[in-house]
């Protein structure tokens, strides 16, 4: 048995340099601004599985990616932060040019802590990326565009003191939503943000129960658009939280809780007007919840 893993192994490696061979060498130079750069080595000839592409890591711990937009095979964003969220947490991008990913510049405007959730593309040039920031008396939306050369804080409204957005969904470059929560004095609302090709404007969204908060948001068309998340009933029970942009308003669907104390929603895609996904979970269990008609 182990003479037959000794040339399963070596068939392996003999396979992986045959196609490294195969592909053309590209050399990649790190930025003092940019962190390390990575090329990615792996053989795109072998389908049907995942595998780990290398990605720069900037010179503070933690860091992480919390959101992926693609505009093509050769242009892919990803959102994040890293450091500290207690002091000096600064938003993180990485782009995937079709050879490797890279770290881009973008802005940390707050001293205390900077995060990115969700990012969405309209084209090339016309990307959004959206989350917090956190000053030393308040959180407040944080909501960054890329405009072919840079990346760049564009205004957005903090109604409350702890105002936060989750996700983003772009429908054209003049229609891009984003949903969140907002929080005043001692109550948490949903929070949802509209770009109309010009600024940033709070929309009024229905609040069900208590501390109703959205986690996603996905777009159909201008007349259709997704918000999910979940608020607390009267029970103190997390249930899921549905709404609908009909295009003139936001409304509450009725949406299943299967759960017994804590059901919630944290992200949702939408294929067509009548084939919407969403999940999360239900308890200590996944939780898929689908709209159709």
């Amino acid at each position: 048995m182990k003479r037959f893993i000794r040339v399963a192994m070596l068939l392996c490696m003999v396979t992986v340099l045959l196609s490294a061979l195969s592909l053309k060498t590209i050399e990649a130079k790190a930025t003092p601004s940019s962190g390390k750069v990575f090329q990615n080595q792996f053989s795109y000839t072998s389908c049907g599985k995942w595998s780990v592409v290398p990605s720069p890591n900037p010179n503070v711990v933690p860091s992480g990616l919390s959101g992926v937009a693609a505009v093509s095979a050769n242009d892919v964003w990803a959102v994040g932060s890293s450091g500290s969220q207690r002091s000096g947490g600064q938003t993180l991008i990485e782009h995937w040019d079709g050879a490797h990913w890279q770290i881009v510049k973008s802005p940390s405007p707050a001293s205390v802590n900077n995060e990115l959730f969700s990012v969405a593309a309209v084209s090339a040039r016309n990307v959004w990326a959206v989350g917090f920031s956190t000053t030393n008396t308040s959180d407040q939306t944080l909501i960054e565009h890329w405009n072919g050369s840079s990346w760049r804080v564009v205004k957005s409204p903090s109604p409350g003191s702890g105002d936060d957005l989750r996700d983003v969904a772009a429908v054209s470059a003049s229609d891009v939503w984003a949903a969140g929560y907002t929080f005043n004095s001692s109550s948490i609302q949903t929070l949802v943000e509209h770009w109309n090709g010009t600024s940033w404007q709070v929309v009024k969204s229905p609040n069900v129960g208590t501390s109703p908060a959205f986690s996603g948001v996905a777009a159909v068309s201008a007349n259709d658009v997704w918000a999910v998340g979940s608020d607390n009933n009267s029970n103190n029970v997390f249930q899921t939280l549905t709404e609908q942009w009909n295009g003139k308003q936001w409304s509450v669907v009725k949406s299943p809780s299967p759960g017994s104390f804590s059901t919630q929603l944290l992200g949702v895609a939408a294929v067509s007007a009548n084939d919407v996904w969403s999940v999360g979970y239900a308890d200590s269990n996944t939780l898929i919840e689908h709209y159709h008609c």
